[in-house]
């Protein structure tokens, strides 16, 4: 479970963001791999598990260290974007992809390879149809995963586009509509929304007499009442209308509130450890295991992991020579006065 939002202030400045929830450790608990923020230079071979390739441009995100995955992340001309689960997804033989023209690549280092080589979701529009998915288990730390993935890019310029590779690993193409989650595919979501056009901010203040004659005033003066429906649960379509809803009916902010306002579009599908279990006596929960916010403007990326309250930023850096990861903290900080 995952979604992803994108907000734009007064200015025109746009902010982007995604939850990353899992149902795996993902900061080294337990000797697992450990998820840092990278920084990939302009001219750096990025080391593929299938073909090696240079960068075109300083990507950060972040990702799995001393792996080329990035599991969310913006380059230096400002495009940004993310992976998520995606159940219908489909892959292809690396003989079959080659055989069909398309360029192979492993699902977790998408990503990656889109930022290091496109400057903005125009160029996406242009190549993607060149891509193709293969069916390579990620090996990480000698250990093999597989995962059903779909992507969503954003660039500052308001541009964004979710690719869904459904069609024997090669993708289909949506316009996204600033919020992306889970299965079904993205045309699905997209669809059902307009089931909740009567969703508004403004509260229910006025009484209601029925046929019958009984009158019935709304409680607590109404407090809420134009957003009563919408949903509440943390399946994939739920979060996409709630995040979608939320999102757009927010106030107007200015630049400086930016990330401020992003997180707090993103509260509402924040999922608290231990409510969602692949079974009754799973032994790890489903949860939100971490949030990043993406300042586009800026090229900064802020992150709070599910093991505490500190954030870490960071800004891209262009000037980086090689390769370089920062631990992102996990830890409890509280301004006490």
């Amino acid at each position: 479970m995952c979604t992803s939002i994108e907000l734009t202030a007064e200015n025109g400045a746009k902010y982007w963001g995604r939850t990353m929830d899992l149902a795996m450790t993902m900061f080294g608990e337990d000797g697992g791999a450990e998820s840092v923020i990278t920084t990939i230079p302009a001219e750096a071979k990025v080391a593929s598990q299938l073909t090696d390739w240079t960068a075109k441009y300083t990507t950060m995100g972040v990702g799995v260290k001393g792996t080329p995955i990035l599991f969310d992340g913006i380059n230096e001309a400002g495009l940004a974007g993310d992976l998520q689960v995606l159940f219908e997804s489909t892959a292809d033989s690396l003989e079959n992809l080659k055989r069909r023209g398309l360029t192979p690549l492993m699902n977790t280092e998408f990503v990656t390879y889109v930022l290091t080589h496109f400057k903005n979701v125009a160029e996406i529009r242009e190549h993607y149809q060149e891509l193709g998915l293969a069916d390579q288990a990620t090996q990480v730390n000698g250990q093999a995963f597989t995962f059903p993935l779909h992507y969503n890019f954003v660039d500052e310029s308001g541009d964004g586009v979710v690719l869904e590779p459904v069609e024997n690993g090669a993708f289909k193409l949506y316009d996204s509509v600033g919020v992306v989650t889970n299965s079904p595919e993205y045309s699905w979501h997209t669809t059902n929304l307009r089931n909740y056009l009567g969703l508004t901010d403004a509260d229910v203040k006025d009484p209601r007499t029925y046929e019958n004659g009984v009158t019935l005033p709304p409680i607590e003066g109404g407090t809420g009442y134009g957003m009563a429906g919408l949903p509440g649960s943390y399946t994939s379509p739920a979060r996409f209308v709630r995040s979608f809803t939320i999102a757009n009916a927010m106030d107007d902010f200015t630049a400086d509130r930016g990330i401020a306002q992003l997180y707090a579009a993103f509260r509402p599908v924040i999922i608290p450890e231990g409510i969602e279990r692949k079974t009754a006596d799973a032994p790890i929960s489903d949860y939100t295991r971490y949030w990043s916010g993406y300042d586009l403007q800026k090229r900064a990326v802020y992150v709070q992991t599910g093991l505490g309250l500190a954030f870490t930023k960071q800004t891209l850096n262009t000037d980086v020579q090689e390769i370089s990861y920062t631990a992102i903290d996990r830890g409890d900080y509280v301004h006490e006065v």
